[in-house]
């Protein structure tokens, strides 16, 4: 996971609702980069992502989980219920 971490950290701190919505974040990365220009529209951006040599959408994501497994206060509003309905599945699959 190159060094994503403290720029994806930075910008759940500085944008709130990244923590939230993964494809927010990443094009909110893209754009801090310059990987894409700002009039550029992200459905036309993201399909070409490995042509443009864009950075991997699942190393900015495992980013974010790592930030808010070690930082609590950027763990968004939906953390709490995507964890226990993580936990609901495995107890159901374990028990099955």
């Amino acid at each position: 996971m190159k060094s994503y971490y403290d720029e994806v950290k930075d910008i759940m701190v500085k944008y709130p609702s990244s923590r939230d919505d993964d494809y927010l974040l990443y094009s909110i990365y893209l754009h801090m980069n310059g990987y894409v220009k700002s009039d550029e529209r992200f459905f036309d951006v993201f399909p070409k992502a490995k042509e443009r040599g864009l950075p991997s959408y699942e190393g900015i994501t495992r980013a974010r989980r790592k930030v808010q497994e070690k930082e609590p206060s950027l763990r968004g509003k939906n953390y709490e219920k995507r964890h226990k309905e993580e936990e609901e599945y495995h107890d159901y699959y374990r028990d099955n």
